[in-house]
């Protein structure tokens, strides 16, 4: 396994820092007892289940009070939360070294014919959670039980402000480098994805076959990729959206964390192509290098409005291309609000089915 390259980014906080952690935690449960009184008489600007309201609210604030220092403090890396969920699962690690100092965590059999390559959100700036991985184990059982032969390969990408863009596309190309080129799966055999954040990456790794990034290396396929999703891609750092104002209290993200963690991904650089994907021209999707493209979205969300956009200027180049905007959603509502739901929400019953279609 690889341990000894899985560095450990935890920021030596100050103590001002470690005293402000106490004075967020009290805020976000204020927010969250006022949340819940007031949920009572919410109106049309707010969710409409009650239970999604109060978490909502409590998510808010601790994403927007919470520095990305303090958060990378208090949560464990994504290495950790992968070992810890496959423990609790009774299931084996498995933790391969991958190109640009990371590694990528194998959930299901990683022999199995094929693969879904999977980048992880949370801005750039926070480590994968359990419900990440809680999810794909969970799909996977029901897809593979149907029986589909399919793993997943979940690479760790660098979090900012310890590396910056393009840094993190770096990585991500070279993951679906090792799954084409190491592990030997056929370009047919894979689907690449991600949420949010990973969203971005994945579509910004699509950009890359085709319009490679002057500054990575370019990798030539041999055929097309099955698919590419993105669930609630962010791939747009403008806030001039509607929906920016018509969700704000809908949604578990809110437009000041946004700014404060697409600032430290650009690190003082314009964003291009490749770090805002919705910045790229329609017709570089032409000949986008995968049989099919699936977009996913919340309709609660602030991301609606520039994830709608894209859409439609991916499918006017690539008509592979489908939209599936999920009834009161909010940002990755199967990862947050809706984790571990047995009924599983819209948007992530859909990406299952896509999937299983795909390979």
């Amino acid at each position: 396994m690889a341990g000894a390259k899985n560095v450990i980014q935890v920021p030596e906080l100050g103590f001002w820092e470690k005293a402000d952690i106490s004075i967020s935690f009290a805020s976000v449960v204020v927010n969250a007892l006022y949340a819940a009184i007031t949920g009572f008489f919410r109106g049309k600007s707010s969710p409409r289940k009650y239970s999604h309201h109060v978490a909502a609210a409590a998510i808010r604030r601790m994403i927007t009070r919470l520095s990305i220092r303090q958060k990378q403090y208090l949560d464990p890396t994504t290495i950790q939360t992968y070992q810890a969920v496959m423990k609790q699962r009774g299931l084996q690690p498995e933790v391969v070294d991958l190109p640009h100092g990371t590694e990528g965590c194998w959930l299901g059999n990683k022999n199995a014919k094929n693969v879904v390559v999977y980048y992880h959100g949370g801005g750039f700036a926070m480590a994968a959670g359990a419900s990440h991985f809680d999810f794909w184990l969970d799909l996977l059982q029901v897809v593979n039980d149907k029986g589909h032969d399919i793993a997943v390969f979940f690479p760790r990408y660098t979090l900012t402000p310890h590396e910056v863009y393009p840094t993190q596309l770096r990585q991500a190309v070279g993951a679906l480098r090792y799954i084409l080129k190491e592990a030997g799966r056929a370009p047919a055999n894979v689907i690449v994805g991600g949420d949010s954040a990973g969203g971005n990456l994945a579509m910004a790794v699509l950009l890359h076959l085709s319009h490679p990034h002057p500054a990575i290396d370019p990798l030539d396929l041999s055929s097309p990729l099955a698919g590419v999703f993105g669930f609630a891609p962010w791939i747009n750092f403008s806030q001039d959206w509607p929906s920016f104002k018509d969700n704000a209290y809908r949604d578990v993200v809110t437009d000041e964390a946004l700014e404060k963690w697409s600032s430290a991904y650009l690190d003082g650089k314009q964003g291009d192509s490749w770090s805002e994907p919705d910045r790229a021209p329609a017709e570089w999707w032409r000949d986008a290098k995968t049989e099919r493209i699936l977009l996913l979205a919340g309709g609660d969300e602030i991301l609606l409005g520039p994830i709608e956009s894209f859409a439609k200027k991916v499918k006017s180049a690539f008509p592979n291309t489908t939209f599936v905007v999920g009834y009161d959603e909010s940002h990755d509502a199967h990862l947050y609000v809706e984790a571990g739901s047995k009924e599983g929400t819209q948007t992530a019953n859909e990406l299952r089915q896509w999937i299983a279609a795909r390979l």
